[in-house]
This record gives C-alpha cells, structure tokens and sequence, in this order.
C-alpha cells in the first residue's frame, strides 16, 4: 500500500510540474523580452580555413525586441555600419557608411550573411514565435550534462529560411543551450551554442554565442561585453532617418 501511495504521489508531482509549450516559450521569452537593451559586442568569424576577422559593434532594443539597432564600431573599413529591425524583424534596413547609402532587405535576402559572418539577417533580428512557427515539445534531453526541454519549431511563413529548428532549453533558466538550424532540404545547415549563462538583473543571457555553419565549416562568435537592461533610449534611435547619422 506505502508502495502504492509513493508511485501515485510521484505521478501526481510529476504531472503538476510538467509544462505546456506555451508554457516553455512564455518562460524563454521572459529573458528576452526586456523593454529596452544596449550591449557591446565583439564578433570573431573564423572562416573554413582558419582566418579570423573580428568587428565590433553596439546592439540596441526596444519595445520587447520588436525594435533593434546595431551599429559597428571596429574595424574602421566598417565603422559606422548598421542594420535596423523594426516589426519583429519583418522590416529590416543596412546602411552602409563607406557608401553612405540605406537599402531595404528584401524577403528573400534575410537569408544572407551579415557582415561575412554565420548568423544571417534573420538570425539578427527578433521575430514572433507564436506567429511564424508552429512549436511543439519533444523528448526532453541532457545537453553537456544539463537538463533541457527539447522545442521544435516548424515556420509557418513562406520567407523563412529554416524548415525546422530545434532548441534545447535549460529547465532552470529557460535558456537555450544549444539550437540545430535545418535547411530546405531538412539537412542540418547550423549548430547555435550560447555559453557562460549569467543572470543581469532579472535577465538570463549567454554571454558568449557561436554559430557553426556544419555546411560550410565556418563559425561565427559573439561575445558580450557591457549590457544594460530598461534603460532610456530616444524613440527616434529607431527610425530610417537616423541611419545616416
């Protein structure tokens, strides 16, 4: 009977704590979701042959990611650059300091490289989860010894890139520690690693995250300097005109 009553206690435990996806997802985005954000950043490419070539840049966001500046600081052949994302990342702008001239990305060129580097466009920019993919838990996993939800993500838009992505989420953070990136064909095209997890405020982050291109054998890596979370940013930092400035 005490045999019994322990097995059914545990299932009851279990079935208490076990989460939705939307349950999964609201959690991640809690981390994401800040009002507003500035970071500096230096981004390492290391090409299939070993050369490196590392940038520096300033990233900023506001009204929960669903607007976002960077600015590229170093080295001077690119300083001054910047890419604009309004709308979640449906809307995204380049300006090019050499040039002095502001293009739009179209749809079908967010799948193109930034700055040389592995994460694309897309990668860069926030974009509504619950509105452009179908998600959906699968097995649970251990990742490097760390126990993960497993989040599957299929797009439900015609101009994205991925036709599958899967996130491997801490369950004591809700940060994804690793993320597999399939292409058209259902061919691992990238692996996403995000490493040394801290807490800032009320806010978990990775502050190094490397984008492998298996495809490819290049990898890209971004380390987080100084970040700073709900702080005051002009309106108008986000906005065409100020591009050019």
């Amino acid at each position: 009977m005490l045999i019994k009553t322990l097995a059914s206690a545990l299932l009851l435990t279990g079935s208490l704590f076990a989460l939705s996806i939307d349950e999964v997802l609201d959690k991640m985005e809690e981390n994401e979701n800040a009002n507003t954000s500035k970071a500096t950043m230096t981004m390492t490419v290391i090409d299939g042959g070993g050369r490196e070539t590392v940038s520096e840049l300033i990233s900023y966001s506001a009204d929960k990611g669903d607007k976002g500046l960077m600015e590229y600081t170093a080295p001077a052949r690119i300083k001054g650059m910047k890419i604009l994302t309004l709308n979640d990342g449906d809307d995204i702008w380049y300006f090019s300091a050499r040039t002095g001239r502001v293009r739009k990305i179209a749809s079908n060129q967010k799948n193109h490289s930034v700055n040389n580097s592995d994460f694309s466009y897309e990668d860069m920019s926030s974009s509504d989860r619950r509105e452009d993919y179908n998600s959906k838990l699968l097995a649970d996993k251990a990742i490097d010894g760390t126990d993960c939800f497993t989040v599957e993500m299929k797009p439900n838009k015609n101009d994205i890139s991925y036709s599958r992505i899967v996130y491997y989420v801490d369950k004591s953070n809700f940060l994804p520690v690793e993320g597999h990136y399939y292409d058209e064909e259902g061919e691992l095209w990238k692996r996403l690693f995000m490493k040394n997890p801290s807490k800032t405020g009320k806010y978990w982050i990775a502050e190094t995250i490397e984008m492998h291109n298996v495809q490819k054998g290049s990898k890209t890596i971004m380390k987080t300097g100084k970040i700073e979370y709900d702080i005051d940013l002009k309106p108008d930092l986000f906005s065409e005109r100020i591009l050019k400035r």
